[in-house]
This record gives structure tokens, C-alpha cells and sequence, in this order.
């Protein structure tokens, strides 16, 4: 019987509906992107900040401390991740999605002193991608 393998993907599948669902944010304006993703979002005590994000990426995604987040650091993080937490990265994108969002000056790498800055509008915009972000790599960073 097949039913047993495809748990795992169905669990998947529901969990990241369940975070989608549950980790909407609510806009305080009313308006939107056309992402569909806030403009101007309520803050929340439970949502990390940009700032908050770019210094705990320098502490733990940074490993040569360039100040960028290149293709092979991102793979190497991504890699690092347990099979399920994979998964529901996949709504960040790939990583060739995520250079391609985040990397303003194309150079292949997301720096944390010019990409992070100068793209908010698209680059883990929303509070629901930059809490799977932080969860994913560093839970603990504060």
C-alpha cells in the first residue's frame, strides 16, 4: 500500500497551508503589493524585523564575514536543514529565486549592508517569510 510514503509530503503540504493561513499579516492601511503582500504592515511583537534578520544572518549565515550571503552559503544552509524544514522553505523560493529577489546590485550575493536595505519592497517583505527565515536558521537569535 502507497498510503504510508505519501504521509510525509501530505504533512508537509498541510503544515505549510497551516503557516500560510496562520501567518498572514494583517495590513494596516488596507493595501497591498502586487504580491498581495502588506505595504504597510501592522507591527508585531511575534514578527522579526529586518534589522533583527540581517544582524542574526551576519552572525550565523555569514561564514567568510564579507558581509554577503552568497550562493554557496544559502546552499549550505539550506542543506543543513532537516528534510521538512526544507519544504516549507520552499515558499521562500529556491535559492536562484531568492538571489534573484534579493540581490539589488547582481552581484550573486545578498549583501546585509545594500541588498537588505534597498530592496524591503520584495526581499523576505512580509512577516510571515522573515519569521520561517529566522526559524529555519537561527531560532535562537535575538
Amino acid at each position: 500500500m502507497k498510503i504510508p510514503r505519501l504521509l510525509p509530503t501530505v504533512a508537509v503540504v498541510l503544515v505549510t497551508i497551516l503557516a500560510v493561513s496562520v501567518g498572514a499579516e494583517p495590513c494596516s492601511s488596507g493595501e497591498g503589493n502586487q504580491q498581495g503582500e502588506c505595504t504597510n504592515p501592522v507591527t508585531s511583537p511575534n514578527c522579526p524585523t529586518r534589522e533583527n534578520i540581517i544582524r542574526c544572518a551576519k552572525k550565523f549565515l555569514d561564514h567568510n564575514n564579507n558581509g554577503k550571503l552568497d550562493r554557496n552559503e544559502l546552499e549550505t544552509a539550506i542543506d543543513s536543514l532537516p528534510w521538512y524544514s526544507r519544504g516549507i522553505l520552499q515558499i521562500l523560493g529556491s535559492v536562484d529565486k531568492i538571489i534573484k529577489k534579493c540581490d539589488v546590485d547582481g552581484d550573486d550575493a545578498i549583501s546585509m549592508d545594500y541588498d537588505m536595505i534597498h530592496n524591503k519592497e520584495q526581499c523576505l517583505a512580509s512577516c510571515f517569510k522573515r519569521r520561517a527565515f529566522k526559524n529555519a536558521f537561527f531560532p535562537d537569535c535575538e
